[in-house]
């Protein structure tokens, strides 16, 4: 390798090794934010005397709906994390790198989907109130098309992986 691109491999590493610093910290956040949000709530509404089984049912189902898209992101975060602690060990071009990148970007997609579809439309009808919500906002549409971004890098990169492989296959 030249000084050059050796450089460059030691910048990706150390960016990569940088990055799965921050996704770990990322991950305590959110499961934090699960724990704060449902869990000890939903602990309160089940130790609780005033409410019926079916209410209790509702509001610990409408607690578990509302995190959805955090549980989701946090499986982003967690296949991302795994493709960082490749890279970070200098393996760019593996398939399992390449494939959870891609995984990455995909529960990336449902997470957005999740808050812009499937929360508002949930939390509708568990709350007996029904009809139909969708929750488009600028940071959602954004966030959408980077996750979409995100997994399609991660199958081009699977792509790529399998061409490298299947190219030294022949050396």
């Amino acid at each position: 390798m030249t000084h050059n691109l050796q450089e460059d491999f030691n910048k990706a590493k150390s960016l990569a090794t940088s990055a799965q610093v921050f996704a770990t910290i990322a991950l305590i956040i959110l499961a934090l934010s699960i724990l704060a949000k449902a869990g000890l709530p939903i602990a309160r509404i089940a130790l609780t005397s005033e409410l019926s089984w079916s209410q209790k049912l509702s509001e610990a189902g409408l607690l578990a709906v509302l995190i959805l898209p955090t549980i989701l992101l946090s499986l982003s975060i967690v296949q991302l994390n795994r493709a960082l602690q490749q890279y970070s060990e200098g393996e760019f071009f593996t398939m399992h790198a390449s494939t959870c990148v891609a995984k990455s970007g995909d529960y990336a997609v449902e997470a957005m989907v999740a808050a812009m579809l499937i929360v508002p439309n949930l939390r509708l009808w568990i709350s007996h109130e029904g009809g139909f919500d969708i929750r488009i906002e600028t940071e959602f549409i954004g966030m959408l098309a980077f996750a979409i971004f995100i997994a399609a890098v991660g199958r081009i990169l699977a792509a790529a992986t399998s061409l490298k492989q299947e190219n030294e296959s022949f050396i």
